[in-house]
């Protein structure tokens, strides 16, 4: 069974996005529908949508506003559809791993819901919850099985466009140009293409399914595969090599794998600093079909299939030769030990809010452990946060330090689930918390949105403006991205910045009203001190 789903939302940065609008539908295992579910909600007070994300979407001020649903009883109605079907379920996307899963996830933590449902075990049996990206396989389909799609509209690059509107629209899926980025359009687009790919490379979307749904499933293949081929996909192009596995990431995320068109016997005799400075070519612009170790995030559905499957795309394959440095590489263990100490001194963290020398914003502890023994306590007081009305979820919010004040001398960062429940209070009940917990919380808000550092990483009026000049060039320019915008909708989101701007410069402190806030020392915006 599948979960198809599609998400429209603020922004792209999957840490600080809010989900607008989600799809999902319940499928059969031949995709065909059985039931479905669509949700949309206003905008988060301390969310400041892209302009780029309003006009691709189509969202307006007014729809930002007027939203029937708050973010949290939205994120409560979509988890609840999702338990209440019987698991274990694919869900199914495009382009999901690399923005819908991970927003989805961070989207459920921040309203104090179970994040990890989308690799869930079943309570009703031993199977897992997995995640299957269309996006990943389309490319894969246009290398193995050029014939299978057609796919003759080129983007700016001069490459195949495969965005879910040109690859439905030129394969016979219905989609059209006025109906894309509605979530329930777009998943039944998803759909579309998915079945596409089932039917006419059913191979494929058999082994991508049993392999590669997981960071997991994807290392356990390649740990124990002598020799598969791996699809390097970048903006210069493709490479296909045949490559065997070599070492991995103590974090699970990241592997080593080895080119085998190149001699072993070069690289084995390496110190770890050499080997250090291999994989560090990675991270160089223009080096991605040269190298002879490639990192690869097994988390995101790297393109590793069967070498059988997909040698007719690998130049000059030697089945003989692949298997002997094969086994050269697997049977020299202490290569491989020097292979995982160098991956360990390059590997980058998607994120590490410690690089930017200032404290983590909230949505930056997504990830952050509870110990076990604290885990119970907190897994009943936030179910007891979701069965309280309004004026009882303020008094837990505002108790909340005091409750785990133990548990957060350990932990400080613990004191995040607290933050997240005042936020729930604010968007929801503000009439709960007293004058002064509504000021710090605006006050927050403010230094938020009207921080003048384009270089932070959530959204601010700053860099909407300035994401805004640019869409206007690109527009003056001809850009076809843009050729459905029209100036009314530019004024709009104009007016509508400048109106924010007025709502929420009252609430900026004196000391950063004619100053840029990250200059100001411990400048990170910090919620309020109840919760």
């Amino acid at each position: 069974m599948y979960i198809v789903y599609d998400t429209e939302a603020t922004g792209l940065d999957v840490d600080f996005t809010q989900l607008l609008q989600v799809a999902m539908a319940l499928a059969d295992d031949d995709l065909n529908m059985l039931s479905s579910k669509k949700a949309e909600c206003r905008r988060l007070p301390w969310v400041i949508p892209s302009p780029g994300a309003m006009l691709i979407t189509g969202f307006t001020p007014d729809d930002l506003k007027n939203g029937k649903l708050s973010h949290y009883s939205m994120m409560r109605d979509l988890a609840a559809w999702v338990n209440s079907q019987h698991w274990p379920v694919t869900f199914l996307g495009y382009n999901s791993r690399q923005f819908d899963d991970p927003a989805f996830e961070r989207n459920l933590a921040q309203n104090l819901l179970p994040q990890n449902v989308l690799a869930a075990l079943s309570p009703h049996n031993n199977g897992r919850n997995r995640c299957l990206d269309i996006f990943p396989l389309v490319k894969q389909v246009a290398l193995y099985y050029p014939s299978l799609l057609k796919l003759d509209i080129l983007n700016e690059y001069g490459k195949p466009s495969l965005t879910l509107l040109n690859v439905a629209q030129q394969n016979g899926v219905p989609l059209a140009a006025d109906e894309a980025h509605d979530a329930m359009n777009d998943l039944r687009a998803t759909i579309g293409v998915a079945r596409l790919i089932m039917q006419g490379a059913p191979d494929l979307w058999t082994h991508a399914l049993e392999n590669m749904t997981s960071g997991a499933k994807a290392s356990a293949y390649m740990a124990s595969t002598p020799v598969f081929t791996y699809t390097d996909i970048h903006y210069g192009g493709r490479t296909t090599m045949a490559a065997t596995d070599v070492a991995g990431s103590v974090d699970g995320n990241r592997r080593v794998i080895f080119d085998l068109s190149h001699d072993f016997a070069a690289y084995r005799d390496l110190p770890v600093a050499e080997l250090t400075k291999l994989l560090r070519r990675n991270f160089e612009r223009g080096q991605n079909g040269n190298l002879p170790f490639k990192m690869v995030w097994v988390d995101e559905q790297p393109a590793i299939n069967p070498i059988d499957l997909c040698k007719h795309a690998v130049p000059g394959y030697d089945a003989t030769l692949a298997a002997a440095r094969a086994a050269e590489v697997a049977g020299d263990a202490d290569f491989r030990r020097k292979m995982a100490e160098a991956l360990a001194l390059v590997h980058r963290p998607r994120r590490d809010f410690n690089q930017h020398g200032r404290p983590p914003m909230l949505e930056e502890l997504f990830r952050q452990p509870v110990a076990a023994a604290v885990q119970p306590k907190l897994d009943k007081w936030i179910q007891d946060f979701h069965a309280a009305d309004w004026p009882k979820k303020a008094v837990m919010a505002r108790g909340f330090a005091t409750e785990f004040a133990d548990a957060i001398a350990a932990d400080p960062h613990l004191k995040r689930f607290g933050k997240y429940a005042g936020r729930i209070v604010f968007d929801n009940a503000p009439q709960t918390l007293n004058a002064d917990e509504r000021g710090q919380m605006m006050t927050y808000i403010a230094r938020r949105a009207l921080d003048t550092n384009i270089n932070v990483e959530w959204n601010t009026l700053a860099k909407s403006r300035r994401e805004l000049e640019k869409i206007e060039s690109e527009r003056a320019e001809g850009k076809a991205k843009w050729a459905h915008v029209q100036d009314t909708d530019i004024r709009a989101i104009k007016l509508y910045y400048t109106a924010l701007e007025k709502e929420l410069a009252p609430y900026l402190p004196a000391t950063a009203a004619n100053a840029n806030v990250t200059d100001i020392p411990q400048a990170t915006p910090k919620p309020p001190k109840f919760g």
